[in-house]
């Protein structure tokens, strides 16, 4: 595809005009088909863009990139009182923990002068990495091979011997073992270099890319990445993390690298799992040593008197030492509501965690916004007739690099 020549940029729930001062009527169609596609592939609840009468398109709850040729859009998270440049690095922090990245103190001095869109920062925070690894080596594999030598390596072939080389003594059918870089890995951290290099519009971006092309020369290319079988072990565990960054930078073209090229290129995160990512992993880090299980599984809302009775699984977000129970919402709270704006569903959905956990805690933990009075705990009630307490809180994630600070003061000091 062409390289983009025009970024645009929306907040999530906003507004991007068609038109003069925006995108053109072409081009919204383009983005509009693609946004189609991308709810689907994604499974979200809303479209991630909805064509509406101004005429625009309206952002749904999700953030990142869509491009297609000439423009690129960027959905950016709905942080109050941020600047497009702070919510790009907040947005580029919560990924990088998400994805168990962390950023370093020279890369995070980089994010602030970084005046780039989106897609070019993580594509930069990607090919660094990818380097950093690829410089000491690429990972490799011994695979079979079959060759008629001159001299025997390996084993000899019996029956390819008598069927081929009956009248050749001087040809020998060997079977033996080679050292290769054409790994399923490789192949599929090959096809991501190649699908950003097609959408970078940053020189400097391309030319970490055309190291890393080059790096790379003798991978063969995979024209499915979701088929290979790519085997994670400790003989390549420096690209554990880059594999699956590679697989998210991908995106649609994670299924297949030789269709859809030109319909445009899509890089995206539904908010709620990437704040729920995002507090998991960085409450992992806060609350150390206290033990910190994510999407915990194994319990039931029902039970009978076999497994094949038990119904309604239960999976909440985080359980912090096997009784408290917290659940992220990525919604903004009401501060001027007596029950700051909880929904009934989620306020039922906790009381059957503390059912099923025996859970001495319950928090439901929100973004924060300037019409909160703090940061951490804002309310707390007790669960009649028990001895669990119920709990709001919210931390900010305009500051990610603080949130570990919130979330170790509201549920460390009460742990």
């Amino acid at each position: 595809m062409t390289v983009a020549t025009a970024t645009h940029t929306v907040p999530e729930w906003g507004h991007l005009a068609i038109g003069e001062d925006g995108v053109s009527p072409n081009s919204a169609e383009r983005l509009h088909a693609l946004a189609q596609r991308e709810t689907r592939r994604l499974r979200v609840p809303q479209p991630i863009l909805t064509p509406t009468t101004k005429p625009s398109l309206h952002a749904g709850q999700v953030v990142g990139v869509l491009a297609v040729p000439g423009e690129t859009v960027e959905i950016l998270p709905k942080i109050e009182g941020s600047e497009p440049a702070a919510l790009r690095r907040a947005l580029t922090r919560m990924l990088a923990v998400a994805w168990g990245l962390p950023i370093a103190d020279s890369e995070s001095a980089l994010l602030a002068t970084q005046r780039a869109d989106l897609l070019e920062i993580l594509i930069r925070l990607f090919a660094d990495r990818l380097l950093v690894a690829v410089r000491r080596g690429l990972p490799h594999r011994y695979r079979q091979r079959e060759d008629d030598l001159q001299f025997l390596r390996g084993r000899l072939d019996i029956p390819r011997q008598l069927a081929r080389h009956t009248v050749r003594p001087d040809r020998l059918a060997c079977r033996f073992e080679e050292l290769s870089v054409d790994t399923p890995l490789n192949r599929v951290l090959k096809a991501a270099v190649a699908r950003l290099a097609s959408v970078s519009a940053s020189d400097t971006n391309l030319r970490r890319l055309a190291e890393l092309s080059a790096r790379f020369e003798f991978v063969g290319r995979s024209s499915v990445p979701a088929r290979e079988p790519v085997r994670l072990d400790r003989t390549n565990t420096a690209f554990h993390r880059l594999y699956q960054l590679a697989r998210a930078l991908l995106g649609r073209e994670w299924q297949s690298t030789t269709s859809g090229a030109s319909e445009g290129f899509a890089l995206l995160f539904p908010m709620n799992d990437l704040f729920e990512a995002f507090i998991g992993r960085t409450m992992r880090a806060a609350l150390a040593p206290l033990s910190v299980h994510l999407q915990d599984s194994g319990n039931y809302a029902l039970e009978g008197n076999s497994e094949r009775e038990r119904l309604f699984a239960l999976r909440p977000d985080i359980v912090v030492d096997g009784d408290i129970v917290i659940d992220t919402k990525w919604k903004q709270l009401k501060a001027d509501e007596a029950t700051l704006g909880v929904s009934q569903a989620d306020v039922y959905q906790m009381l059957a965690y503390a059912r099923a956990y025996q859970a001495r805690r319950l928090v439901l933990l929100y973004p924060w916004h300037s019409e909160l009075p703090n940061l951490g705990t804002l309310r707390r009630w007790k669960v009649p007739k028990s001895d669990t307490t119920f709990e709001i809180a919210v931390v900010d994630v305009g500051r990610p690099d603080a949130v570990g600070d919130t979330l170790r003061e509201t549920v460390w000091r009460r742990a």
